[in-house]
């Protein structure tokens, strides 16, 4: 009798293995579909020197209702270089989107309160040190790391503590977000990108699974090649999701031919027009990291020039380009230029602050796409494979 019970017993020990690999398999299929792993180029990848195609633009990042964001105190609870919100704590965490700066991260922050009601946490008080005459601001362990450029480290944004010890009170950047990112358990950090010190910490945060948003991204391409469990992003659109449950950030893809030529805005001025060599650095990043020669025209083009890329495009016959654009001055021609041809597409950097820029997202929701650090290269694929995933990817948008 107790053989026969014994038996029984791993009978029904056998069967409920069974059982719960089925149910655990059955999860992951619906889970993965749920969440939109099947929305991606997974099955085409192949490596970058054996590519047709890149794809940029399908990455993105779901904000689910509530979530809880860093972000800069400049330019999103308070600008004082512009005398806005003056009155307001630089701690103060926004309930309503009327609270915070209507441009520039701010304005993206605003977004993101409509469509997800998130909760928007400010980083401030960071310490910044120096160290062999660079400033750094530290990680979550107190190591400074990442370093602060010394022009956020005057009478607009930081007190002074000592010769080597600053206060950065209004913080602007991801390179002072991280501390608060980590400790507050935020989902996703908005920032400046446009520091070497930024990049960095934006992939320190991605390793640590936050995801990242600079819509200002002049060196988010130095993040290249990055693959981990936190999506990073520059310049790119938000939009409510389709379920009403959320915003999603990113997900507007474009692809070009790894033979295509592309003409590529850059600058060799300083500030202000500084910002319009982000073309040039994503692409020869993507020619640099992923060891592939690209048929690149450069233009080089200042802040309220985005007409000279266009005007080499069309000598050239090139059906795509890349550009910031900055002021109504840069849209025109590069909204003209879209118009003329649906196989016409641009991609745009250090874009989405601004709004003329940010616009052209939705006027050409097919034909522009932002900076992608993870571009995807795939091979043995039709015009009509890629256009089914654009589309599956698209759904996700909401009105």
């Amino acid at each position: 009798m107790r053989r026969v019970s014994n038996l029984l017993s791993y009978k029904r020990i056998i069967l409920a293995l069974i059982v719960s690999m089925f149910i655990v398999g059955i999860y992951i299929f619906f889970n993965a579909t749920s969440s939109g792993e099947g929305y991606n180029f997974s099955a085409f990848e192949v490596s970058p020197s054996n590519a047709s195609y890149i794809v940029v633009g399908d990455s993105y990042i779901k904000v689910s209702p509530r979530e809880r964001v860093v972000t800069q105190v400049d330019r999103v609870i308070r600008d004082r270089a512009s005398n806005y919100n003056l009155d307001v704590p630089p701690d103060h965490r926004p309930r309503d989107p009327s609270e915070v700066v209507p441009w520039m991260e701010g304005a993206r922050i605003r977004e993101l309160m409509k469509y997800a009601n998130i909760t928007v946490i400010p980083a401030t008080n960071v310490t910044v040190k120096k160290i062999n005459g660079s400033y750094f601001a530290p990680d979550d362990k107190g190591n400074f790391v990442f370093e602060v450029d010394v022009s956020k480290l005057g009478r607009l944004n930081s007190i002074r503590i000592d010769e080597n010890t600053w206060k950065e009170i209004d913080t602007h950047g991801m390179n002072v977000l991280v501390p608060t990112a980590i400790e507050e358990n935020a989902s996703l950090v908005v920032g400046c990108g446009d520091h070497p010190g930024k990049a960095k910490a934006e992939a320190y945060l991605a390793e640590h699974g936050i995801d990242c948003y600079a819509p200002c991204d002049r060196f988010t391409s130095n993040i290249m090649p990055y693959k981990g469990p936190g999506t990073i992003l520059g310049s790119a659109p938000i939009r409510p999701l389709k379920d009403g449950e959320g915003a999603i950030i990113g997900a507007q893809p474009i692809y070009f031919s790894v033979d295509e030529k592309i003409v590529v805005q850059t600058t060799t001025r300083a500030y202000p027009d500084q910002y319009c060599d982000t073309p040039y650095r994503y692409f020869t990043s993507l020619e640099r990291k992923y060891g592939i020669d690209l048929d690149l025209v450069v233009v080089d083009a200042n802040a309220g020039e985005a007409y000279k890329v266009v005007d080499k495009a069309r000598e050239t016959g090139a059906k795509i380009i890349g550009v910031r654009v900055l002021n109504e001055k840069d849209k025109k021609p590069v909204e003209e230029w879209l118009r003329e041809d649906r196989s016409h597409r641009a991609i745009l950097f250090h874009s989405a602050a601004y709004e003329p820029g940010y616009s052209l997202f939705f006027e050409f929701p097919y034909q522009v796409a932002g900076q992608d650090p993870n571009p995807k290269f795939i091979g043995n694929i039709s015009d009509s494979q890629i256009q089914e995933i654009f589309d599956k990817i698209r759904s996700l948008w909401g009105g």
